[in-house]
């Protein structure tokens, strides 16, 4: 996570934190990932039943990440808590979870790398962290859906929410404020309901004690008036205010207290979930409700609300079920429930806020502090060019709906992409406006000839090798490697990747320095324009704000992702590249000139327009001149990371950091510290003591040894004596003298 990492390299690293997702990314336990459906009913099971390996891990069947398990010890046939949650409840009871509250910012990664290390459940371990961190990463849903923050139970007064890529702040309010459903899903959550009364007339020993069977009659009554009222008093095709929405649900639910309804309903799903059985109707069905009836103010409900029932065509009829929308038109109805919830402030930021005044109106809060900032690089680093029309014979280049009928279109963009592939280094990327653009695009290119033999798409990709978004986000990282081998190999001339407006590739994925010298923008991506969404968005605006505002918004539609996928391009202050606008509409003397002041300023103000023919001798200067200033970037750059740090120094100085967390952290650095010391110098007393042992025991044996060697010689002497003196006097008894006695005496004679 990039806000993670630049958090490391502040000076606040004392501050503590955490990172919160969802169990489908943090959850390390085998035996809860490798099941399919819900991770959340397997991992309350896992917590109460889960066989445990004697050796610390789970007890599991054989995969390809660990040995292999011919038989499980008897001792695993035992019942017991998943081992990662029973190890975090250990940690937390000892108080013994410093590795963690002393560690600094984690990402998902290394909060993941940590609790594997300590057998833990990373889980529950940042939900632990979430209670006493200062600052909590989280993605944009666990606050902006009511749902999701309910039960995270995070308290947001005094709050400060940092926003990055504000950009679909709005967008991300109106979706989580709103939903989407079928008359099917009410059925479906009767027959749930239903079973789950079998545990209520089993009489079940675990049933919630203040759950009854008539409260899931109760439900399962609310749930059949609500299925016949969507069925027969809403009508295909007409709009219905959030009011009329109220009322319906309201007339469905009679008396009853839907508070406590839900709550009931809630106990319900726990338990059947619990027990393995399908919950997914009934929160669905949750959720509904309590989105309806959470907003009671009966203004909100007529104006910033909609009730819509989709329209089946004749020959569908049979084949497919109507969808029923609950449609909120108002960003402000999230934003004012998070101010009421204590929020202090809300810092948003992006590279493609602007225009500010239409995404503050869009929120319905007033932003005191408005800042746009310039870029980090100068002029001479991006050329930005428009080009309206291509090939010999000048057919135009617009992919609104009317030139996306016919070929010429097609042929005259594949023109401008060839001509700009045989001159951009390295990295080339193609955003189109829709997959079907984009792929349309690929058919006809693959069946227009140059030549007898060189389709226009082989020419391309013989000159970059052509790469081409997944439909499927998990297919990502495979293609970005194989992108950027392609692109660092020197045997090819660079890579080309065609993406989709709006799409991840687009929106999330850094192609800084070769990755992307060169970006091509094919048309502008508005929404369908009779999609009744839109429709019905588009009534809601001009009915809010005047005759004029929809139009503003169905440009701002197409202009923000476009201003998104520039800034793949861009990525730092060293960086460059250059940009194409192939449509007539992004040149500046065009009629709809809204599109191009629409667009960034520090690429707006240089912006060129160029014909075909002098298409390539342009890009061709620009990036010939590229090495000679290249030396001037880096040292431009080199002196602002210089005043920065600077900055950031002289800051870091003045302040005094009274933090009680801070002071608590240094504490517990320096008694670790004095323990190390300790603990080291106890060792290098008992290494001292060893060896003085094991010089003393040397001795011994040496003695030892010299002993036994002494007594040895000793006994050896004894015996020879013995024998001497045995041999001597045999002697005597049988000659009557000694020789020896004669050889003594006879130098005397």
């Amino acid at each position: 996570m990039q806000a993670v990492n630049e958090f490391k390299n502040c000076g606040y690293g004392h501050l503590r934190s955490t990172v919160l997702g969802s169990r489908r990314h943090l959850c390390i336990n085998p035996s809860a990932k490798e099941v399919e459906g819900n991770l959340d009913n397997k991992c309350r099971a896992l917590r109460q039943t889960e066989p445990k390996d004697p050796r610390g891990d789970v007890c599991r069947a054989p995969g390809p990440d660990i040995e292999d398990l011919p038989k499980k010890c008897t001792s695993c046939m035992q019942d017991h808590k998943c081992p990662y949650y029973e190890n975090y409840q250990e940690i937390i009871k000892n108080g013994s979870d410093h590795p963690f509250t002393k560690s600094g910012a984690f990402d998902q990664k290394s909060l993941i790398e940590k609790c594997k290390k300590y057998k833990v459940c990373p889980f529950y371990m940042s939900r632990h962290l979430q209670k006493q961190s200062d600052i909590i990463f989280l993605p944009y849903t666990y606050i902006f859906n009511p749902h999701i923050l309910r039960g995270l139970q995070i308290n947001l007064k005094d709050a400060i929410l940092i926003i990055d890529e504000g950009h679909n702040l709005e967008k991300v309010c109106e979706e989580n404020a709103s939903f989407e459903m079928k008359v099917s899903d009410v059925s479906n959550c009767r027959n749930e309901l239903n079973n789950a009364l079998k545990y209520f007339r089993l009489d079940m020993e675990d049933l919630p004690a203040d759950l009854h069977e008539k409260d899931v009659l109760t439900l399962e009554t609310m749930m059949k008036n609500i299925q016949h009222s969507l069925g027969a008093d809403i009508i295909a095709g007409d709009a219905y205010t959030g009011e009329d929405c109220h009322k319906l649900f309201t007339k469905s639910c009679s008396d009853m207290n839907v508070d406590r309804l839900m709550y009931n309903l809630k106990q319900i799903i726990q338990y059947s979930g619990s027990h393995n059985d399908k919950t997914e109707a009934m929160k669905k069905m949750h959720d509904v409700i309590t989105t309806v009836f959470g907003h009671s103010d009966a203004n909100t409900l007529q104006y910033s609300f909609v009730l819509y029932k989709e329209v089946i065509k004749p020959e569908e009829v049979n084949q497919k079920e109507p969808k029923i929308f609950f449609w909120c038109f108002d960003a402000g109805v999230i934003m004012r429930s998070l101010q009421h919830r204590g929020v202090h402030s809300f810092i948003v930021t992006s590279g493609t806020l602007s225009p500010l005044s239409p995404l503050e109106e869009s929120l319905s809060i007033p932003f005191k502090v408005c800042l746009a900032n310039k870029h980090v690089i100068d002029d001479s680093q991006v050329l930005g060019l428009s080009i309206g029309k291509a090939d010999s014979i000048t057919r135009p280049v617009r992919s609104s709906s009317r030139e996306l009928n016919g070929d010429s279109f097609y042929a005259a963009l594949g023109h401008v992409v060839l001509k700009v592939a045989e001159v951009a280094p390295k990295g080339l990327l193609v955003f189109f406006p829709s997959s079907k653009v984009k792929l349309d695009c690929m058919k006809i290119w693959q069946n227009t000839y140059l030549d007898q033999r060189t389709s226009l798409l082989d020419a391309i990709n013989e000159l970059k090798v052509i790469f081409e978004e997944p439909p499927v986000t998990n297919e990502l990282p495979k293609l970005q490697e194989a992108y950027s081998n392609k692109i660092k190999d020197p045997k090819y001339n660079g890579a080309c990747l065609f993406g989709v407006l709006s799409g991840k590739v687009s929106e999330g994925i850094d192609f800084k320095d070769d990755l992307g010298r060169a970006v091509i923008m094919v048309g502008l991506p508005y929404p369908p324009l009779y999609d009744p969404w839109v429709i019905q968005k588009r009534k809601h605006l001009r009915k809010r704000n005047g005759p004029k505002a929809d139009d503003e918004w169905y440009l701002s539609q197409a202009i923000r992702p476009v201003n998104q996928a520039l800034g793949r391009i861009i990525r730092h202050q060293g960086d460059y590249g250059a940009v194409l606008f192939a449509d007539m509409r992004f040149i500046k003397n065009h009629r709809n000139c809204k599109v191009v002041d629409s667009l960034p300023a520090w690429l707006s103000t240089g912006l060129e327009s160029v014909s075909f023919n002098s298409l390539k001798p342009r890009l061709t200067q620009f990036f010939a001149g590229i090495p000679s200033k290249l030396e001037t970037i880096r040292m431009k750059t080199e002196e602002e990371q210089i005043k920065i740090c600077n900055r950031h120094r002289d800051k870091m100085k003045k302040e005094s950091h009274p933090c009680s967390e801070y002071l608590d952290y240094l504490k517990f650095l320096h008694t670790e510290r004095e323990k190390e010391q300790t603990l080291k110098a106890d060792i290098s007393v008992l290494e001292d003591q060893m060896r003085a042992v094991r010089k003393e025991v040397e001795e011994l044996k040496l003695k030892q040894l010299e002993a036994l060697l002494q007594a040895n010689l000793n006994d050896i002497s004894q015996s020879s004596a013995f024998i001497v003196k045995t041999e001597i006097d045999s002697d005597c008894e049988s000659n009557g003298e000694s020789e020896w006695d004669a050889a003594v005496s006879e130098p005397q004679s």
